[in-house]
C-alpha cells in the first residue's frame, strides 16, 4: 500500500532490504500491512502496522531512506505520523545514528552490520579477503565439492527452511516465518546457493537480491559441510554470481563480537566493513 504520492523507485546499493518495496510485497502477500510512506522531501519509509486491540503499533525497520544516504532527525520520524491511524505508537529502527533528540525514546541499542563492497573486480576482491580467510578458501576449492544456484522454490516447507527453523530454536533466537521467504521466492528476490551432490547437500546459503543489494537471509550446514569448509566457499561462489548479476553490495547481516566471535570473524574476514546502524526508538 502507498501512501502519500507515488513510489519513488531507489535501486541504489545503500537502500536495505527492510525499506524495498519487494519487502512490503511480501508482507502484504502474508497478510501483513505494509504502508510505504512518501515524505515531502523525496525521502520515503516502510512501515508494517499492526493491531492489539485498540492500540495499534507501527514499525519502521532500517528506515527512512533518501536517493543520496543520509540520517534521519526528529523532523522527519514525525513527518511520518499523518500517514499512520490515529492511536498508533511509531516506532523507529533508523538505518543510521541520529542525533539524541527531545520525546524520542531509545528503546533497543544499535546493532552493528557487516556490509561488503562487491563493486571491486574479482580478483580484487579476493585480494581484499583477510589472509587467514582467503588460504582456508582455497583449501574449500581444493575439495571440489560441487555448487549449484537457482531461484529459491516457493515452498513455505522447503528443506533449508525447515533447517533453518530448527537451528533457530537450538540457539533461541527468532527467524522469518517460512511464508515470508515463500512471498520472496514468488516475487523472485529469494537466490538459493547449495554445496554438495543434489541427493545429498552439505550446506546451503538464502540471500535476498533488491535492486543493486543483497542481503544474507539464512543459511545451513552439517557436519560434512562444515568439515569441508562449505559455507566459505558458498558465500565466495556467491559473492561472485550476485556480483556477475549487478549487485554491489551485499548485506551480510548483524556482528556479534561479543556473543558470537567466530561467526563475526567470518563475516568480516571477507573485507566486509562494519557499519553502526542508528537506535529503535519510540517516536513521541
Amino acid at each position: 500500500m502507498m501512501d502519500g504520492g507515488a513510489y519513488r523507485e531507489f535501486d541504489m546499493a545503500h537502500v536495505p532490504l527492510q525499506q524495498h518495496p519487494a519487502h512490503a510485497a511480501a508482507l502484504s502477500a502474508i497478510g501483513t500491512e505494509a504502508r510505504i510512506i512518501a515524505l515531502p522531501d523525496g525521502g520515503q519509509a516502510t512501515a508494517m502496522l499492526r493491531r492489539f486491540g485498540p492500540l495499534g503499533v507501527a514499525l519502521v525497520p532500517r528506515g527512512p531512506v533518501w536517493p543520496t544516504p543520509r540520517a534521519a532527525d526528529l523532523a522527519d520520524l514525525r513527518a511520518l505520523r499523518p500517514h499512520l491511524p490515529k492511536r498508533t505508537a511509531l516506532v523507529v529502527n533508523a538505518e543510521a545514528p541520529i542525533p539524541a533528540a527531545l520525546r524520542a525514546w531509545p528503546l533497543i541499542t544499535p546493532q552493528t552490520i557487516a556490509e561488503w563492497d562487491l563493486s571491486a573486480a574479482p580478483d580484487e576482491l579476493r585480494r581484499g579477503l583477510h589472509q587467514k580467510w582467503r588460504n582456508r578458501l582455497a583449501r574449500a576449492e581444493r575439495m571440489d565439492l560441487p555448487i549449484r544456484h537457482r531461484p529459491m522454490p516457493v515452498d513455505p516447507g522447503h528443506w533449508l527452511l525447515r533447517h533453518a527453523d530448527r537451528q533457530a530454536r537450538d540457539r533461541r533466537y527468532r527467524s522469518w516465518p517460512p511464508a515470508l521467504i515463500a512471498a520472496h521466492a514468488a516475487l523472485g528476490t529469494a537466490q538459493l546457493f547449495v554445496a554438495g551432490p543434489a541427493s545429498a547437500p552439505v550446506a546451503a546459503m538464502l540471500f535476498l537480491v533488491t535492486g543493486q543489494r543483497a542481503t544474507y537471509q539464512t543459511g545451513w550446514s552439517d557436519a560434512a559441510g562444515r568439515a569441508a569448509d562449505a559455507h566459505r566457499r558458498l558465500l565466495w561462489h556467491a559473492a561472485l554470481s550476485l556480483r556477475s548479476h549487478g549487485v554491489r553490495l551485499l548485506d551480510l547481516g548483524q556482528v556479534d563480537t561479543e556473543n558470537a566471535p567466530g561467526l563475526a570473524r567470518f563475516k568480516l574476514g571477507t573485507g566486509a566493513r562494519a557499519r553502526r546502524l542508528g537506535p529503535t526508538l519510540l517516536v513521541v
